[in-house]
């Protein structure tokens, strides 16, 4: 054979052998390497019995020098491709929910309510309630009015957010979780002090002994829907402003604090109707009709103002507050930590991924000790529950389209001891 020859099959035979004068596998592109450390297979790949790949379930296994297998479920959609050495982290989508509302009806049980309160008994089930259910929202009602058979007129609010048809109604109201009733007799005169004074006073039926704080709860955003033709209620501004103080400085605190209320107050009164008639005034709006005192405080915590007078339009307004209520109530900044489809979560590896305005990249939050610890980008675990520090949630909680996702897996450097 001459030398050119001989040169020409060396050369055919490199190439079919590679560098390590192993055959290629020509039918699988994807090569196994032998290293000191752990192997960690890809996504859709598992081990045969001779050393080569096939093509499996997307679930693997890594196993880590120590022994303990570290569950790798794949690249979750959202998640993009996070594998780093040994480490493949992982993500879920937590459930976050609203922070709970507690709806607070107000109504004036004088003689001149009659049609407001029979357009409220008809409304709040179908046209308030129900959306807020639909919405997924933690709500509850809680009326403070007079029940029937009642020294004035009187409201009884049917099932299914009470326990009864209200047909013949039961001696004492049917309340739910959902549904509390505060047996008191206002009129516009006294309206606004009632609502204080009642705050810590017992009820009639043993139903809140401590007053209808014993029917709020903890945590939750207020809001008042008040019903009163106004016609002896005060006119002067600073009435509004007073009651507004009171109520923040309540005790215990439900209600906010002075520049960062968390409360809200819509109000339906004797008041000229708007344009169109079943559109509400809002809060830069001037006042119309009676007790500027009231209307006052719905303008100081961003509420509405509705003409009493439109009660064919009730069902309207409640299904516009109602909306109003799941559109401005901001999601909660603390959740459970999520369970994973396989496997258990090591709660030092967590970190949360926050995108703003629901689009990527995400901003990372990290993981402190304890709410001491907090920094604005940060959160900690309490109870096997993600809280978010405060700047932290402030910042979700202003963002409207706001998506976090808890991603967990990998050493993140968290130090549990601080």
């Amino acid at each position: 054979m001459s030398r050119t020859h001989s040169l020409l099959l060396c050369a055919l035979l490199l190439l079919a052998c590679g560098d390590d004068g192993r055959p290629q596998d020509t039918a699988n592109g994807a090569t196994q390497t032998t290293s000191p450390g752990p192997t960690t297979l890809g996504p859709t790949e598992a081990t045969t019995t001779d050393g080569g790949t096939t093509v499996d379930e997307p679930t693997s296994t890594t196993v880590s020098t120590s022994g303990t297998p570290k569950l790798d479920l794949g690249v979750q959609p959202d998640q993009g491709d996070m594998t780093t050495g040994e480490c493949a982290a992982q993500m879920l989508e937590p459930q976050v929910q609203s922070i709970p509302v507690d709806v607070i009806v107000v109504v004036d049980t004088s003689n001149s309510m009659q049609a407001a309160i029979a357009a409220v008994e008809a409304s709040i089930n179908v046209d308030f309630a129900a959306i807020l259910a639909a919405s997924n929202i933690d709500y509850r009602v809680i009326v403070l009015g007079d029940y029937p058979p009642g020294d004035q007129l009187s409201i009884c609010i049917s099932a299914p957010l009470s326990g009864t048809d209200c047909n013949a109604p039961p001696a004492v109201p049917a309340v739910t979780e959902r549904y509390k009733h505060y047996d008191a007799v206002t009129g516009s005169g006294a309206f606004l002090a009632n609502i204080l004074a009642w705050y810590g006073a017992p009820d009639v039926h043993g139903l809140a002994p401590g007053g209808y704080k014993d029917f709020l709860r903890d945590g939750t955003r207020k809001v008042f829907l008040a019903m009163t033709d106004g016609s002896s209620a005060s006119d002067a501004d600073a009435d509004g402003d007073a009651f507004d103080a009171a109520l923040l400085a309540l005790n215990p605190p439900h209600f906010g604090t002075p520049g960062a209320r968390d409360y809200v107050f819509h109000t339906i009164i004797d008041m000229s109707p708007n344009n169109p008639p079943d559109a509400p005034w809002l809060p830069g709006d001037p006042m119309q009709g009676n007790g500027d005192s009231i209307q006052r405080v719905s303008i100081l915590s961003g509420g509405w103002r509705f003409p009493l007078s439109q009660t064919g339009a009730f069902s309207v307004l409640f299904q516009e507050i109602a909306k109003d209520v799941v559109e401005s109530t901001p999601i909660a900044c603390s959740f459970p930590i999520p369970e994973p489809p396989m496997g258990e979560i090591d709660p030092n590896t967590i970190e949360i991924d926050y995108q703003v305005g629901g689009m990527p990249p995400p901003k990372p939050f990290h993981q402190v000790v304890d709410l001491a610890g907090c920094e604005p980008d940060a959160f900690y675990i309490e109870n096997a529950t993600v809280v978010l520090c405060p700047a932290a949630c402030a910042e979700v909680q202003a963002d409207q389209a706001a998506k976090l996702d808890v991603r967990y897996g990998c050493d993140v450097g968290f130090d549990p001891a601080g």
